[in-house]
């Protein structure tokens, strides 16, 4: 998952961030998907579920299995799970740069609520985080 995260996102996470992760109480382990591909994990997504809320603490797909469906599958799969636990809204924030992900979150019913000024850090300077959220 570290190598994956790491192609897909810039800074990607530090070592210290996966224990930290995998140790939260809010981070379900059921509700951690991956998606094999030539028998090598090619794509997964990590939760947080506090109460009614549900909320992407990641998502990401290898390089080499991108623009098949796999983020999508993922987030088709997991909604169903959350209704079946009782959860009512879904939430998301991603980079108001990153179009393809912004597209994806659209299409599968997610829209606007917030927005964090300067959020992510780039080479180039700071950009805002979008705060989106599905009713489920």
């Amino acid at each position: 998952m570290a190598i994956i995260h790491a192609e897909s996102f810039a800074p990607p996470m530090g070592r210290g961030g996966w224990p930290a992760l995998e140790m939260s109480a809010h981070v379900q382990k059921d509700m951690c998907l991956g998606l094999e591909k030539d028998g090598a994990l090619a794509a997964f997504l990590i939760l947080s579920v506090v109460a009614d809320q549900a909320e992407i603490l990641t998502i990401a797909t290898a390089g080499s299995a991108r623009r098949q469906g796999l983020a999508r599958a993922m987030l088709v799969q997991v909604f169903p799970m959350l209704r079946a636990r009782g959860i009512t809204e879904f939430f998301l924030e991603v980079a108001e740069d990153n179009d393809a992900a912004i597209a994806l979150y659209r299409y599968t019913g997610f829209v606007p609520v917030g927005r964090r000024p300067g959020y992510y850090r780039r080479e180039k300077g700071r950009v805002a985080a979008l705060t989106l959220s599905k009713k489920l």
